[in-house]
C-alpha cells in the first residue's frame, strides 16, 4: 500500500529525563504537527504522519482515522498507512452503532471505546470475522469532534495483543483525536474558501476564475488526445430591461433559473460558468462532430421557449449564443473566449435568440444538418421514402431472383435523394432506427406480393445499421416477418465489416439469434474493416460481399486483383457465398467468374430499379 512520506522528525533532546520521555515525545509531535498545519502541508500527509507518530509511541499498534461520508450515514477510512488495502476496503461503509466495533461504537456513543479482547466483547459481535482475518485482538477508539461538538469520525489504535490502555495511552488517543479534528476542520475551512473564490455567489456554479483553469487544462488534454472542444458564450437578451423593470432580486432569480435550464441540456462533465453579469460560458470537451455542437445549442434555445415564472410574474427570457471550437477557432483560452464572444455579438446582430459559430460555414453546415433531421422526421410521417431493387446475377444456373433493397427519398423539393445524402444524418440523430424498421417492413411487404404472384424469389437483402442491432433486434425482425408472412429464409441482412470488428457481445448475441431463425447474414464492404481470419471463423454470417473499391480497377490493378482473389479463396475455404458489387463492365465480370465468385451485382446487369421498373425489366408484371 502506498503511503505518504512521514513529515515528522521526532526531534527530542537526548538529555531529557527518561521517565518523561514519552510525555515529551507526545509534546514534540503536537508541536511539529501544528507547525505543519500552519505552513500549509497537504492534509493527507499530515494525517498519515500523525498515524505513524502514534504508532511510534504505542508499540505494536496500527492506527486508523475514519470519517463520516457526505451523507453522514456511514464511515470510510481516511488514513491508515500501516493497514492493508483489503482491511481498508472491508472497513469502508461501516455504519455506526452499538455493535459496530470500537470505531463505529465510539462514533455512535460519542465517547471513547477501549476494547481489550475483540473475541468476547459484544461491541465486536458483528466484526468477529474481520478481527480474525486481520489479527485484531484489541482496539481502542476515540471520537474526533469539531469545535462545535459535532462528531466527525474516529481515531483508533489496534493491536494483535489483548490489552487495556494505560493512562498515558488514553492520553495519546485523546491528543491525537483532537489534533486530527483541528487538521480536518482546517481542511474544511480551506475547501470552503476555495469554493467561495471559484464559484459564483448568486448561482453557485463555477465563476470566471475556475472556468479559465478548467479551459486551460481542457486545451492541454485535447491537444494530447487530438480531440475538439467547444465554448458556448451565452448572453441573455434584454436582461437590463428585466433588472430595470422587476428589480435586481428578480434578476438574480432569473439568472438562477437560466443556469438550471442550461444545465438540463448538458452532460454532467461539462462546465457551465457565470462569466459575469448575464453572461454564461459553457465548456464542452470530447466533441466528435460539429453536428453535436448544433444539437447542444438547439437544446439550450429550446429550453427557453417557455417563460420564466418569478413571484407570479411571467418573464420572457431568450439567449444569444456564440460558439468557438478548438483548435479551428483558436488554440489558447483567451483566443477561444474572444472568438466565442465575437460570435455571440453576431448572433445578437442577426436578430437574437439564435446561435452563431465563429466560422460562418460551420454554422451553415450545422443548421443544414438540423434542417435535414427535421425533414427526415416529416418524411417518415408523410411516407416519402421508397425502395429500389438491384438484381444480383448468379454465376450458377439457378434462375431464381435475388435483389438488394436500396432506400431512396422522394424529397418534395429536392427530388430523388440517395442514401449518401441523408443516411449519415439519420445515423447521428438515431432516426436510422425508425428508417431501418420501415425498410424491413416495406421489403417484407413487397417480397410477399412477389411470392403471391408466383415469382421465384430467392433473397431480398437489406442493409442494417449498427444502431439497429441492439438487444431485442431479433424479436423485432421476427415480429415483422410474421406480420407480413414473409419467410425468414428469403430475407438477408447486410452488415458492415466495421461493425463486426467491434465484436460487441450484445451485437453478436443478436446476430446469432437472427441467423438461427433462418435469416442469412452478409458481411458488406468486406476488405475495408480489417477483419482477421480468426474473426471470420467465429462470427455468424453466410456471405462475403467484396467492396466495390476493389472491383473498380480490375483487371489491371495487381494489388486489387490479389485482394479479390484472396477474398474469394477465403470465402470458399469457409464455405461462404461470395458476392462482388460494383461490377460495371464485362472484363470485371469475366475476371470474377474465372476466380470463382458466386454472385455479381452492378450496373453491367442492372441499375437499382423501382418496383414497376424491375417488374417490367424482368417481365414479372
Amino acid at each position: 500500500m502506498m503511503t505518504s512520506k512521514n513529515i515528522l522528525q521526532y526531534r527530542i533532546p537526548e538529555n531529557l529525563n527518561l521517565n518523561n520521555r514519552q510525555n515529551n515525545r507526545l509534546l514534540y509531535i503536537e508541536k511539529e504537527i501544528l507547525e505543519a498545519v500552519a505552513t500549509g502541508v497537504e492534509p493527507q500527509r499530515i494525517l498519515d504522519s500523525l498515524c505513524h507518530a502514534a504508532e511510534s509511541i504505542v508499540e505494536n499498534s496500527s492506527c486508523s482515522i475514519m470519517l463520516f461520508n457526505s451523507s453522514r450515514q456511514s464511515l470510510y477510512v481516511r488514513s491508515a498507512p500501516s493497514i492493508s488495502d483489503d482491511a481498508i476496503e472491508q472497513l469502508n461503509g461501516l455504519i455506526p452503532g452499538p455493535e459496530a466495533g470500537s470505531c463505529g461504537t465510539a462514533v455512535y456513543s460519542e465517547v471513547p471505546v477501549y476494547v481489550k479482547n475483540t473475541t468476547i466483547d459484544p461491541r465486536w459481535i458483528n466484526l468477529q470475522k474481520f478481527a480474525s482475518n486481520f489479527d485484531i485482538a484489541a482496539c481502542w477508539s476515540h471520537p474526533i469532534k469539531a469545535k462545535d461538538g459535532l462528531i466527525m469520525g474516529s481515531f483508533a489504535l489496534s493491536s494483535n495483543e489483548q490489552r487495556e490502555p494505560d493512562n498515558f495511552q488514553k492520553r495519546v488517543l485523546d491528543v491525537v483525536a483532537n489534533i486530527a479534528g483541528i487538521i480536518l476542520q482546517r481542511e474544511i475551512q480551506e475547501q470552503a474558501l476555495w469554493e467561495l473564490a471559484h464559484h459564483d455567489l448568486v448561482i453557485g456554479i463555477p465563476n470566471r476564475i475556475l472556468l479559465n483553469q478548467r479551459l486551460k487544462h481542457a486545451i492541454k488534454q485535447s491537444a494530447r488526445q487530438n480531440q475538439n472542444l467547444a465554448l458556448f458564450f451565452i448572453d441573455l437578451d434584454n436582461f437590463k430591461t428585466i433588472n430595470d423593470t422587476y428589480g435586481h432580486k428578480t434578476g438574480d432569480k432569473v439568472l438562477i433559473e437560466t443556469s438550471k435550464r442550461i444545465q438540463s441540456c448538458i452532460r454532467t462533465n461539462d462546465t457551465l460558468s457565470r462569466y459575469g453579469g448575464d453572461e454564461f460560458v459553457l465548456l464542452t470537451e470530447n466533441i466528435t462532430d460539429c453536428y453535436n455542437i448544433g444539437l447542444i445549442a438547439e437544446k439550450i434555445l429550446n429550453a427557453f421557449t417557455k417563460p420564466v415564472y418569478i413571484n407570479d410574474k411571467e418573464i420572457d427570457v431568450t439567449p444569444s449564443i456564440g460558439i468557438s471550437v478548438y483548435p479551428d477557432d483558436g488554440e489558447s483560452a483567451d483566443v477561444l473566449l474572444s472568438n466565442a464572444d465575437t460570435a455571440m455579438y453576431q448572433a445578437k446582430t442577426n436578430g437574437r435568440n439564435k446561435y452563431i459559430c465563429y466560422k460562418p460555414e460551420l454554422t451553415y453546415n450545422i443548421q443544414n444538418k438540423l434542417k435535414l433531421e427535421a425533414e427526415l422526421k416529416t418524411a417518415l410521417l408523410n411516407n416519402e421514402f421508397i425502395l429500389h431493387y438491384q438484381p444480383q446475377h448468379l454465376s450458377s444456373s439457378d434462375s431464381s431472383l435475388s435483389v438488394e433493397a436500396l432506400i431512396r427519398w422522394q424529397h418534395p423539393k429536392r427530388g430523388l435523394l440517395y442514401p449518401v445524402d441523408f443516411i449519415p444524418v439519420a445515423e447521428q440523430s438515431t432516426l436510422i432506427k425508425e428508417i431501418g424498421k420501415w425498410v424491413l417492413q416495406e421489403s417484407c411487404r413487397q417480397g410477399k406480393v412477389w411470392l403471391d404472384r408466383g415469382l421465384k424469389l430467392n433473397k431480398i437483402a437489406i442493409n442494417i445499421s449498427a444502431m439497429q442491432i441492439l438487444k431485442g433486434c431479433h424479436t423485432q425482425i421476427s415480429t415483422i416477418l410474421n406480420e407480413y408472412q414473409f419467410p425468414a429464409e428469403k430475407l438477408e441482412i447486410e452488415i458492415t465489416e466495421s461493425l463486426m470488428v467491434q465484436q460487441n457481445k450484445e451485437v453478436l448475441t443478436e446476430l446469432h439469434l437472427i441467423q438461427s431463425s433462418g435469416i442469412s447474414i452478409a458481411l458488406d464492404d468486406f476488405g475495408t474493416g480489417y477483419s482477421s481470419l480468426s474473426q471470420l471463423q467465429l462470427l455468424p454470417f453466410n456471405k462475403l460481399k467484396i467492396d466495390r473499391s476493389f472491383v473498380s480497377d480490375i483487371p489491371g490493378n495487381k494489388n486489387d486483383e490479389i485482394i479479390v482473389k484472396t477474398i474469394i479463396a477465403m470465402g470458399k475455404n469457409l464455405s461462404l457465398t461470395v458476392i462482388a458489387e460494383g461490377v460495371e463492365n464485362q472484363e470485371q465480370a469475366d475476371f470474377l467468374l474465372k476466380e470463382g465468385c458466386d454472385v455479381l451485382q452492378g450496373y453491367l446487369f442492372s441499375k437499382p430499379l423501382s418496383v414497376a421498373g424491375l417488374e417490367k425489366e424482368l417481365n414479372i408484371i
